[in-house]
């Protein structure tokens, strides 16, 4: 994965993220532990 600097920072973060607008009410209803699992997820 290919990292950058963040801001004016020294920490190196992954180019691509992971926006939180999936878990509203737009996409219909989110349940709350799918939710909380997707921002719990690490890489094996």
């Amino acid at each position: 994965m290919e990292n950058r600097r963040l801001g004016r920072t020294d920490r190196q973060v992954g180019v691509i993220g992971l926006g939180p607008w999936q878990f509203g009410a737009d996409w219909g209803r989110v349940d709350e532990a799918d939710t909380l699992g997707t921002l719990r997820w690490k890489r094996a």
